[in-house]
């Protein structure tokens, strides 16, 4: 039996996928943990998630709710709920659930979860804060990253997506992937707001519940039941982003509309029966809608709204696009280049929110780790 060595393994990017790989690696001795990130400190959009509160997981993950569902769906044959929540119960966190299954830590802060999973690192990880890493070279069997001395075994890339992020900062963003053959889609905003024609610029600032439907050519493609915030140019709030995901999977995104319903608690209720006993709708609609109907009387049940685009990248909290899936091995690996692998949000996955793109980066961190400690024992045993 051969005497085994310790190896080198980079991370590229400390989010929520990298800092979960990392965990997960450093539980093996022999594996020495470069982790690169380009601010000064871990996990910036995992902090910011879930209005700093990190929705991190979703009790009942459905396929159906990601762009690729039957990926998901081989997915959860290796990696669960369950796996992921044992995982982060092992760290020591506890976790409360709401009654749609959104999974929060029991503090409902997002820095809690940045700090069980650096609290549970080894020494064996090493960060490299401020460094943007641009340049990813093979030499030999190993692999160089810009011009740090220590040469790496295998390379993850987790460096995520530019969401959220202002123009200034998107430049140039994951560069390095320009040195490797293969196959993407450019990133694009997702769970994002939508602006709207003719937008009713006095309801900016209304919150208020609906059903809303996405329509195509009055055809339903999504529909959902939650809070509608109205902006000073068009509408956000979770309902309209998870509307937004099937908006921008498709290609041709003419003749969008949004019906919301405002009524969806009580689809019986007699509105002309109302307006001829209390002249109004005071009583039902909200103060903004109601003074909007005084003026242009609308269909309570069916408000329509004419998409006319989504928020640009700085607003969104997820893109859809990156590394195609079939550039990929069951493992994460890449097919065209032996020890680099590629998880999370670097890949064309995105789900709707509730903690679906949290699971999917723990969970593509997790069987990504999984097979690296499985393959250092074949080489090295």
């Amino acid at each position: 039996m051969s005497i085994r060595q310790q190896i080198n393994i980079a991370i590229i990017g400390g989010g929520s996928a990298g800092l979960f790989l990392a965990k997960k690696l450093s539980e093996e001795q022999l594996i020495n943990i470069f982790l690169f990130e380009k601010n000064n400190k871990p996990a910036t959009k995992l902090k910011a998630s879930g209005g700093g509160k990190a929705n991190i997981l979703n009790e009942n993950i459905q396929e159906n709710s990601y762009n690729h569902p039957e990926f998901i769906s081989e997915l959860l044959k290796k990696v669960n709920y369950s796996t992921i929540k044992s995982e982060f119960e092992a760290m020591g966190l506890k976790m409360n659930v709401d009654t749609n299954g959104y999974v929060y830590p029991s503090t409902y802060f997002s820095q809690t979860v940045i700090d069980v999973l650096v609290n549970q690192l080894n020494k064996n990880v090493h960060f490299i804060f401020n460094h943007n890493v641009s340049n990813i070279l093979q030499i030999n069997n190993l692999w160089k990253i810009d011009n740090i001395d220590t040469l790496f075994d295998k390379v993850i890339l987790a460096s995520g997506t530019p969401a959220g992020m202002i123009a200034k900062n998107r430049l140039n963003y994951n560069s390095y992937l320009n040195g490797f053959q293969i196959e993407k889609i450019d990133y694009q905003p997702s769970l994002v707001g939508f602006k709207i024609r003719n937008y009713p610029k006095k309801l900016s600032g209304c919150r208020t519940k609906a059903i809303v439907t996405l329509c195509q050519n009055k055809k339903s493609i999504f529909e959902e039941k939650g809070e509608v915030v109205f902006k000073d140019d068009g509408i956000s709030g979770i309902v309209i982003l998870n509307a937004s995901a099937y908006y921008n999977r498709l290609t041709n995104k003419q003749n969008c509309t949004l019906s919301l319903n405002f009524l969806y608690n009580d689809p019986n209720y007699n509105i002309e029966n109302h307006l001829k006993k209390h002249h109004d709708l005071c009583g039902i609609l909200h103060p903004k809608l109601n003074e909007l109907y005084k003026k242009i009387p609308f269909d309570v049940r069916h408000f329509q709204l004419e998409i006319s685009s989504v928020y640009n990248m700085d607003f969104a909290q997820v893109c859809n696009g990156g590394i195609l899936l079939s550039e990929l091995k069951p493992t994460f690996e890449l097919k065209k280049y032996k020890n680099i692998y590629a998880i999370g949000e670097m890949l064309d996955i995105d789900g709707v929110c509730g903690g679906y793109n949290l699971f999917f980066a723990f969970a593509s961190a997790y069987l990504a780790a999984m097979a690296i400690k499985m393959a250092n024992q074949n080489e090295l045993d």
